[in-house]
Formats: structure tokens, C-alpha cells, sequence
């Protein structure tokens, strides 16, 4: 992995809507358990593109399902800049994206056998979707045979990977809690899906990693009032050297702080900045692909990019709690020739028992 670039990031300067505050008595964050967050404040969870940022009382179960969509595409960058399709052809393509979508949606399955200790497991699935333009002329086939100014696109969908792990409550107490998390990411995804041609399809649209890899994480969060706040570190480490396929995704790092304001008993507000170094592929596929567009070769995945994302959280009824988020990149470095992103959305449902 590139190495990581941890750069000094302003104060969170997003502003919450401003809402007048409704008749009724501003909502409790705990139950007559000190030890035992309530189910009921609408930002006791963290915004909807936010994983692993709450623990649960003993003897609690939460099943939630979230879904992620990101879209990619328009003229492709180089680091931080705009890159031509002139450029591309010089760098010995033939084709570039042209557009990119990816969905992923992840079973939330949460169980506290103790105030201390939840336990989760996440299974998921995804989609992805590529067009591909046509820059130059080619000899090559499927993708890499397009007429210039042609477009061809491309689905993948799949089991992903499952994740499972446990989150330590280090502090519990209302204005300023803490914990721990270790995730482990099992490689039940596939990294064997194949186009027409019978070659690998590119490196980014395989549903899974295809390695065994490490999450840790560390979230802090407090309140005071009707006004919340958390930051959380995550770091995704690649335990194996490569996959069944040859290769192996880069380690990944991801920062995120967020503010919340309840609006009344069920509602909530949130800005979030978000900040991610992903280091290129490693290896190389060892079976048939393609070469004649960036996203075919190693170089040319993971960056940094910072997100800001406005949302809110709402509480239905008890237990059952709904968050919406949309993302947008305030800056983006790639390594390597990418498409960029345009627009992330995040959704959660999730239901405490």
C-alpha cells in the first residue's frame, strides 16, 4: 500500500439546519440504567453511512439492514486533475470508464451478551455496474473492441464478504463514551466473475476481496443536550498476500467525525466529514484479463477523497429506527487513471429488541 497520508483536517463548519425546538420535553438519552443507552434518541445511532458505532445493553438484539449506492463517472482524473482523453491513449489505453455505480446492501445482526461486549455479524451483497467508452481504435475484444465514441456496459452481482466481530464498551457514560471494535472480514465473495470473453472481469467490480482481513476501530461520541457528536478510526488490513485469483485490495484507512441536533423526540439532524486512503491493488490475476483500460491495471485503484454528508435519523416507533444520508467528495486524489465519484446515498433500517 501507497503510504498513508494522514492530513490535518478543519473543524467540522457544516450547519444543521436550524429547527425550532417543539413543545415537548427534550428526549432522554438513557433509560433508568445509566449503563444502558436508550433505543429511543434518534441520534444514539451514527449517521446511515456509518458502521460499528454503537454497542448495546446485555441481553439486546438488533437486526438492521443497511444500503450504499455511489456513482462514478464523467472525464476521468490523474491524482487530483482532470486527464484527457489524449492522455488516456498515450498511457496505452483504448478505452476508459465512462460511468460506475455500485450498491452494496449489509444485514446488520447485533447481540450484547453483556454491557460490555456486542456482538455482530454482517453479511452482504453487491452489485456493480461499468460503462466503458471507446477512445481509440482496437484489436481487442469484448470492452477493448469498441468503435471510438462507443459505449458498452457491464453488471456484476454477488454474495460480498461477511464480516463478524465484537465491540468493547470502554466507557459507557452519557457525555462521553467509548468503544473498541474488531471486526473480521471473511472472504465469501467471489473473485472469479468472468465477462463474455471468458477473462476476469476488472479488479473493482468482483463482489468480494477474496482475503481473510482484519478491522479494527476505535469510535468516541457524547451529547450534551439536544447536540451529539462522534469520530471514528477504522482500518481495513489485507491479511492474506493474494487471493485465489492472484491479487489482493489495497489496506484501506477511514476517518469520520459527525454532529448531531435532535429535532423533538424522534428526529435528528447530522453533518459528517469523511476521510479514506486506499493503497492500489497488489499482485496480478492469474488467469485471463484484459489490459486496454485503466481500471485492468493494479495502478490505478484507491487515493484519498474527503466526503461531507448531510442526513438525518428518525425513530418510527419503539425500536424501530430509520437513517438517510447523502455524501458528496469535497476533494479527491486518485492513484493512478479513475472516473470520480459523484454522489454517494446511505439508507439504514434497524429494529432493537
Amino acid at each position: 500500500m501507497t503510504k498513508l497520508m494522514i492530513r490535518s483536517a478543519a473543524a467540522l463548519s457544516l450547519l444543521l439546519s436550524a429547527t425550532p425546538a417543539l413543545a415537548d420535553d427534550a428526549p432522554a438519552l438513557y433509560r433508568a440504567d445509566a449503563h444502558a443507552p436508550t433505543l429511543y434518541r434518534a441520534d444514539a445511532h451514527a449517521p446511515a453511512g456509518v458502521m460499528t458505532d454503537h454497542t448495546h445493553k446485555a441481553g439486546d438484539v438488533m437486526i438492521g439492514l443497511s444500503w450504499m449506492h455511489e456513482n462514478y463517472g464523467g472525464t476521468n482524473h490523474s491524482g487530483s486533475h482532470e486527464i484527457s482523453d489524449a492522455a488516456v491513449i498515450a498511457a496505452g489505453f483504448t478505452t476508459r470508464a465512462d460511468q460506475m455505480s455500485m450498491d452494496m446492501a449489509m444485514l446488520h445482526i447485533m447481540y450484547a451478551p453483556s454491557n460490555r461486549v456486542t456482538l455482530m455479524l454482517m453479511p452482504s451483497w453487491s452489485r456493480m455496474q461499468m460503462t466503458m467508452l471507446g477512445i481509440a481504435p482496437s484489436t481487442g475484444t469484448g470492452h477493448h473492441a469498441l468503435a471510438v465514441g462507443e459505449r458498452d456496459s457491464e453488471v456484476v452481482s454477488g454474495i460480498g464478504d461477511t464480516k463478524i466481530g465484537a465491540l468493547i464498551a470502554l466507557s459507557r457514560n452519557p457525555a462521553f463514551s467509548v468503544h473498541y471494535g474488531m471486526m473480521i472480514s471473511i472472504p465469501t465473495g467471489s473473485v472469479s466473475k468472468r465477462d463474455e470473453d471468458g477473462n476476469f472481469v476488472h479488479y473493482g467490480m468482483q463482489p468480494g476481496s477474496g482475503t481473510w482481513d482484519v478491522l479494527p476501530s476505535l469510535t468516541l461520541r457524547g451529547s450534551k443536550g439536544d447536540f451529539g457528536w462522534g469520530v471514528q478510526g477504522e482500518f481495513v488490513f489485507r491479511a492474506e498476500n493474494r487471493n485465489t485469483s492472484g491479487y489482493r485490495l489495497g489496506n484501506r484507512l477511514n476517518l469520520t467525525g459527525w454532529v448531531s441536533q435532535t429535532v423533538g423526540k424522534r428526529a435528528s439532524l447530522s453533518a459528517r466529514l469523511a476521510y479514506s486512503d486506499e493503497g492500489k491493488v497488489e499482485g496480478h490475476y492469474n488467469a485471463g484479463h484484459n489490459h486496454g483500460s485503466p481500471p485492468d491495471r493494479q495502478a490505478n485503484y484507491g487515493g484519498q477523497r474527503v466526503d461531507a454528508g448531510l442526513g438525518g435519523n428518525l425513530v418510527i416507533f419503539d425500536g424501530l429506527r430509520l437513517g438517510i444520508e447523502a455524501t458528496l467528495p469535497l476533494w479527491q486524489k486518485f492513484n493512478g487513471i479513475q472516473p470520480p465519484k459523484h454522489l454517494g446515498t446511505n439508507i439504514s433500517l434497524s429494529k432493537a429488541f
